[in-house]
């Protein structure tokens, strides 16, 4: 997603997608959601350590993104599921 770039928002990235650097190299990925944070210099925003992991096969790319979409938007609610990751 990347373009939701707000103070403590959640957001979701995913540099081992189907097409990106590492994709081709392994029949699964992951997408990392993690949260906006204020750098301590308030110059601008940094990535939190990763909250919550949604991982799958490659074929199921878009289902994937879906999943962490509709996660973040959960996550901007205030609702947080009991685990740390899941798999489609």
């Amino acid at each position: 997603m990347l373009e939701n770039k707000k103070e403590f928002m959640y957001d979701f990235d995913g540099s081992c997608a189907p097409g990106g650097v590492w994709g081709g190299l392994h029949g699964t990925f992951s997408v990392g959601i993690f949260q906006w944070l204020p750098k301590s210099s308030n110059k601008g925003l940094k990535r939190s350590p990763v909250k919550y992991r949604v991982s799958g096969s490659t074929h199921k790319a878009e289902t994937i993104y879906s999943r962490a979409r509709v996660l973040c938007n959960e996550f901007n609610k205030g609702i947080f599921p009991k685990k740390k990751s899941e798999s489609i």
